[in-house]
């Protein structure tokens, strides 16, 4: 079945899966769904009025008026691009879990999935703001309501699978986990696991206090003590308002927009520390397997899949400072496991991690999904016809 696609989406991410898409199934279009009108944006933003900021954030993306409008732009450029009423589309791609596409009863809808890092819980996950439990409660509702419709929810790592199972009442066999990959370096085509490398600990983030970045300074002390030349360089622009103190061995750099020069720096470290508090499935990590290093992070998220039991890095306690010093210097002294971690992490990457594997996962279970007509969003009719 040469499978023919529809793909939506509102955030850079997307760009990177959707291209790789293209080499893998029949896209008919990538459609927006946000081109909403100012005065519906603005009254939603009134209506929807929160402090602090992530909970008005939150509370508007999930808003009526914007959900409502948000179907109505979404129906307009499926029309626009024949696949909504005229030429159909096996199934609508989407990128995130934001709203429910299609209006109830709606019988020009295609089957569609959703493709996410987490779904909503009713309880606010480590690092997320507390929000008032009615406005989650009808979110957490709204969120059910799209997963009901989706021919599959289709989960970018293993914990998010199963928060995603904790936080909803699902088939276990309609959520299923086709990984994640890079979104800025990808060196995975260059042989770089037996390249000599500089003492560098390289980490690259945005969110300074989420990612662990004052972890990071306490374990550059103790590392300064048992390896004098390590340095550690720290690339991102901070989002959490983190102050950081000044360290001998930390180089703050900045955001690098350069990808050339971004990747420099992957090329020329030893390995990648990650210390984070909460994360889901971050990119960072794949495109430091890629570049052939091994990872030290924290045994949280979506990290774990990475290294538990692949001999790519070393887990560590989140916040174990001591724990992280301690890995950080048997990488750093230890170069045969040192290179063999980078070997085990570019083959991990290379084989699971990269968007031709993703991509080629999601149009599996999308056409598994519809040759079993289990699209419980749809009749069975339109199932049929979406699969013709």
């Amino acid at each position: 079945m040469n499978l023919s696609l529809v793909l939506t989406g509102n955030e850079p991410r997307q760009r990177y899966l959707f291209e790789t898409l293209r080499q893998v199934a029949d896209v008919r279009a990538v459609v927006p769904f946000d081109d909403i009108d100012l005065a519906t944006k603005l009254a939603a933003a009134a209506l929807s009025f929160a402090r602090p900021r992530s909970e008005w954030w939150g509370n508007y993306q999930m808003h009526p008026l914007v959900q409502r409008r948000r179907q109505r732009v979404l129906v307009r450029e499926l029309e626009r691009a024949g696949v909504h009423g005229g030429a159909r589309a096996d199934a609508l791609v989407m990128w995130g879990s934001w709203f429910q596409p299609f209006a109830q009863g709606d019988a020009k809808a295609i089957p569609y999935v959703n493709y996410i890092d987490q779904s909503r819980s009713l309880e606010p996950l480590p690092g997320e703001a507390r929000a008032r439990f009615t406005r989650r409660k009808k979110s957490h509702a709204l969120q059910a309501e799209t997963y009901a419709g989706a021919l599959a929810v289709l989960c970018m790592s293993k914990w998010a699978r199963q928060q995603t199972l904790e936080a909803h009442v699902l088939p276990e066999d309609k959520v299923v986990d086709i990984g994640w990959g890079p979104c800025g370096v990808d060196l995975s085509t260059e042989d770089l696991a037996a390249k000599p490398r500089e003492p560098i600990v390289l980490h690259v983030s945005n969110d300074f206090h989420r990612k662990g970045v004052d972890r990071l300074f306490d374990t550059a002390v103790r590392v300064r003590k048992a390896v004098p030349r390590a340095q550690f360089v720290v690339i991102g622009k901070d989002s959490s308002g983190l102050v950081l103190r000044s360290e001998s061995n930390v180089q703050v750099l900045g955001p690098i927009y350069d990808k050339a020069q971004l990747a420099d720096y992957f090329r020329r470290a030893s390995l990648f520390f990650l210390p984070h508090r909460f994360d889901r499935s971050p990119h960072v990590l794949v495109e430091a397997m890629s570049a052939a290093l091994p990872i030290v992070t924290s045994d949280q998220g979506g990290p774990v899949e990475l290294l538990s039991g692949n001999r790519t890095g070393i887990l560590c306690p989140s916040g174990d400072i001591g724990a992280y010093t301690d890995a950080i210097v048997t990488l750093l002294t230890d170069e045969p496991t040192r290179i063999a971690m980078g070997r085990n992490a570019v083959a991990l990457m290379r084989e699971r991690y990269t968007w031709v594997a993703v991509a080629r996962r999601l149009v599996q279970v999308i056409q598994d999904r519809l040759a079993a007509g289990a699209h419980s969003g749809t009749t069975a009719g339109q199932c049929a016809d979406a699969a013709a």
